[in-house]
This record gives structure tokens, sequence and C-alpha cells, in this order.
């Protein structure tokens, strides 16, 4: 760029490079900084519509690394407010849809995402989709579902969640890896979810398409990677009855997630370990991870989840558990 004395396309470059390489070489929330600078370098040569582009990459890389729901919310905010005055209507509808997502998941702490268009003709997720669809927007409509997948599974509304997720499989348009890679994470959760409750061959073979995905994306960025697909492999050995395997493999995602620091990917694998540990027996297992599970999801400012049943009669704090929490059997525990 330096040689062809065209400066104005250093953003374009640097966001491409930023939203479709980095996640297989460097850790997602060196991303989140990167987007932010950039949101200003594009503004600074002109570039509203790359301004945008990176905007969203901020929020999204936020999301997936784990950052406090209530700054995503607020930057949602404010980011919708600008595209609405600089009149990206793609970028606003996607930050409006992303928006709603957070705000359910902080439990509602927050504007009303749909009220900066001012129209009134958007109010909901299904207006936005009706918008999309008729408008021919696909990507808009694949982000959509991205959003809804992701609520559904993190309140435990698994055949919503697995809806969404072949929808999202059937839409044609590329999307941005980081989305992916989300989506997959999530489908193949689902899917071993759904497999333990229905028998479905057509479910393990859903959840182990995930599985080699991300082994091959681990090589690339263990960082990013492990503890996902740590989680992934612990929920199909308990799909086979592999018990000792399993809490091996929930172990190593709990702390791989707190390693690398993804508060919410470290709650989420306290709450599935404490969900295995209930179905065997493992009471008093069960009540310390969901405690913990739900102090990770506190620091993560996602109150919605805590209003979920299995943390109702959760009445200890991980603060009294001793990191690295045992595995084995304990006395009094129910045998297996």
């Amino acid at each position: 760029l330096e040689r062809f004395n065209a400066p104005s396309l250093s953003p374009k470059v640097k966001i491409c490079i930023t939203m479709f390489v980095s996640i297989w070489k460097e850790p997602v929330q060196s991303s989140v900084v990167d987007f932010f600078h950039l949101h200003r370098e594009a503004l600074l040569v002109g570039d509203i519509e790359f301004a945008a582009i990176s905007s969203k990459g901020y929020i999204h890389h936020g999301f997936i690394s784990g950052s406090s729901l209530a700054t995503i919310e607020r930057e949602c905010a404010a980011i919708s407010l600008e595209m609405m005055q600089s009149n990206q209507m793609h970028g606003l509808f996607w930050c409006m849809n992303h928006h709603a997502m957070i705000m359910a998941l902080n439990g509602k702490q927050g504007r009303d995402p749909f009220a900066v268009y001012k129209n009134g003709s958007i109010n909901n997720y299904h207006d936005a989709l009706a918008y999309a669809e008729t408008t021919g927007r696909r990507r808009l409509v694949r982000a959509i579902y991205s959003n809804r997948l992701v609520e559904a599974f993190f309140f435990g509304r698994y055949s919503e969640a697995m809806d969404m997720a072949e929808k999202y499989r059937n839409e044609s348009e590329i999307s941005m890896p980081i989305e992916h890679v989300l989506n997959s994470f999530l489908e193949g959760l689902t899917a071993f979810h759904l497999a333990r409750s229905e028998s479905c061959s057509r479910w393990m073979e859903l959840g182990e398409n995930s599985i080699h995905s991300f082994r091959s994306w681990a090589v690339h960025s263990a960082w990013n990677f492990d503890n996902k697909l740590f989680l992934l492999e612990a929920e199909s050995y308990f799909c086979h009855g592999q018990y000792d395997k399993a809490e091996e493999k929930y172990q190593s995602a709990i702390e791989s997630s707190r390693l690398h620091r993804f508060v919410h990917e470290e709650g989420l694998a306290c709450e599935l370990f404490g969900s295995f540990c209930k179905t065997r027996g493992k009471l008093s297992k069960h009540i310390e991870l969901m405690a913990r599970a739900r102090d990770c999801y506190k620091k993560w400012e996602a109150y919605g989840l805590l209003e979920k049943d299995c943390f109702k009669n959760c009445d200890t704090s991980c603060d009294s558990i001793i990191p690295g929490l045992s595995i084995g059997n304990e006395k009094g525990d129910s045998p297996p």
C-alpha cells in the first residue's frame, strides 16, 4: 500500500485480515482491540462502510471472547445510533439483532435495541427477519438465525436451537469465520444433548462433525479452540457412556477456558459438567459446579441466565470451591 501510495486502502486490508485471518493465529481477545482502533482509522480516511464493518467485528469478537455483556450492550446501542446517522442500514439491522440477543442474555438490562430505528416497522426478531427475507439480504438472514441459535442454546431451548442451526447451515451466503466457529460449536453441543434425549444417529453425526472441525482448527490456534474441542469431546464421551473420559474432558474444558480467559465458556463447561454429575448421582459435585457456573455467568454479566431453573437451588459460591475440582466419586454420592 505504501508502494502504491494508497493509504485509504489500509483500513480495508487490515479489517479483512483481522476478520478472516487473525482468528486462526491470534487470541480472539486481541482482535477486539484491533477492531476498536480500525474503526477510527476507517473514519479518518472517510470510509464509512468499513468503519461500520469494523464496528460489527468489534461487537462480535467481543462477544466471542467473553467480554462483559454490559459493555457490549452499551457499545451496541452507541454503534446502532452511529449507523442510523450514517445510513448504514445493513449494519444497523445486524447490530439491532445482535443487541437483542445480548439483552436476552443480560436479563434485559439496557435500552430497547429496536428503538433506534425510527419508523417503527421493525420491533423484534420476526420483523427483522421478514425485512431481510423480502429485501434479499441473505447475510442478514443468516446473522439473525445465528443470534437466535445462541439465545435458544444458552437458555436450554435445544429443539429451537437446532432448528436455527439447520436454517443457518442452509443459507448459502459466506459467513465471517468467527460466526461460523460459534455456530459449529453450539450446534455440536446441541446435537449431543438431543442425541441423549432422542437416541437419533443423525444427532451423533452432527456432533462428531463439529469435533472433526475443531480438531483441525485447534492445530492452528490452541488458544481459541482447545477449550471448545474439549467440551465437545466430553459431551461425546457422555453420549457413548465413557464416563471417566467424559469427566477428564470436562475438567480440561474448564481449565482451558479459565487459562484462555473465556469466562462465559468456563461457565458453560461447568454447567454441562454439573448436569453430567447430576445424571451420574454425584449431587455434591453437581452443586459445586453449578455454583461455579453461576459465578462465571455473573462475571460475564449474563444475569438473564441466572434465572434458569438449574441455578435456583444453588446457594454456594465458587469462592468456597478448591480450584481443580476433584472428579472422583465422593463420600455420600450415589453410585453410578
